[in-house]
């Protein structure tokens, strides 16, 4: 795994999230010049980072374990659960029907 810039994936998972970076600094608590310094920065202390992940909703810390963290797969994920939930009803009715 190559050096990770953690700051240019901040700045990546907010852009994609639809967050400006006056509504971000906001939810940090901190100011938007301070946003902007974050994106430089190649590390970052961990209290910090939690913050933004929680407020971005977004684990960072696995991108330092090498585990997916993408939105395709979260998403693909959530099809999954809802197709099987779906197969779980029908199975469900049809028991019912024999049971009659």
């Amino acid at each position: 795994m190559g050096q990770l810039h953690i700051g240019k994936q901040v700045e990546e998972v907010l852009n994609k999230k639809g967050f400006t970076v006056a509504e971000f600094a906001r939810r940090i608590n901190k100011s938007r010049e301070n946003v902007y310094s974050i994106f430089k920065r190649k590390t970052m202390d961990t209290g910090l980072l939690q913050t933004i992940s929680s407020v971005l909703e977004y684990d960072f810390f696995l991108l330092y374990s090498g585990k997916s963290n993408s939105d395709e797969e979260i998403d693909r994920l959530k099809e999954e659960i809802r197709l099987l939930r779906e197969l779980n009803s029908l199975l469900k009715e049809k028991a019912k029907k024999k049971k009659m």
